[in-house]
């Protein structure tokens, strides 16, 4: 059996005992449903609840794919003038790391004042955790060259831009993917969390007044529609690695 398959058979059956525990011991130990429901209490909620938790999941996924793509073109855009521009990265990349240090949950309210009740605030959410990932490791990447192959480029007269998209970027491309691997994830956070801050729609929005409410069934629910997103996001962006950096499989 390949490792691979070998990997997500295991993974599976870990899920399975999990769940399989959590459905007969909850229940056995005596903790009531308001503080943690059984699996098949969150299935059931999923099912009775589909249209409105698919409304829901669907606005979450939006803002998620929109901050994910500003965000990611944002990241690989400063890391190319990083790059080409060592001086303009001594400057900026301090600021960039400071704008990191600044809770979310405090820019969350923020956002949501500036950009009103709508997509844009979870949007921006979603870009703003995953540009710094993408950042990194596309910076990272297109500096994974030799010199030798930098004096090789250099003697068959290429310039920077050319070194830039026929040597520096193939090589940070497995990097680059990686990144895009986190931002999703991360992103996926952002918009949860901006729509916890304050939304009329969204999981998070599911997930704040089902707490208040204390229907936990419904909470996990749109817990686990959160979390199908990110390995959604997770395996596309695995099979797009696949299919662009085929040497990298191939080798």
């Amino acid at each position: 059996m390949p490792s691979f398959i070998r990997r997500y058979v295991a993974a599976l059956f870990f899920l399975v005992l999990t769940l399989a525990l959590l459905q007969w011991g909850l229940p056995a130990a005596g903790v009531p449903a308001y503080l943690l429901p059984t699996p098949w209490q969150v299935a059931q909620s999923l099912v009775a609840r589909r249209a409105e938790l698919l409304g829901h999941a669907l606005f979450t996924a939006a803002a998620v794919g929109l901050g994910l793509t500003l965000g990611a073109l944002g990241g690989l855009a400063l890391a190319i003038t990083f790059v080409l521009l060592r001086l303009l990265e001594d400057a900026l990349y301090p600021w960039v790391l400071v704008s990191q240090a600044i809770p979310a949950a405090a820019l969350a309210p923020l956002f949501t004042i500036w950009f009103g009740d709508g997509l844009a605030p979870r949007v921006a959410m979603a870009a703003l955790f995953a540009f710094f990932p993408v950042l990194v490791s596309a910076a990272r990447g297109l500096r994974q060259v030799t010199p030798e192959e930098l004096a090789l480029m250099r003697a068959w007269g290429a310039n920077r831009w050319a070194i830039l998209w026929k040597l520096r970027w193939p090589a940070a491309l497995p990097a680059i993917f990686a990144g895009l691997r986190v931002a999703a994830a991360l992103a996926v956070v952002g918009v949860i969390v901006s729509e916890l801050a304050g939304s009329g729609r969204g999981l998070g929005f599911v997930i704040s007044v089902a707490t208040y409410r204390l229907h936990m069934d419904r909470v996990f629910a749109a817990v686990v529609l959160a979390a199908g997103l990110s390995l959604s996001l997770h395996a596309i962006l695995w099979y797009a690695e696949r299919r662009i950096v085929f040497w990298q499989r191939q080798g």
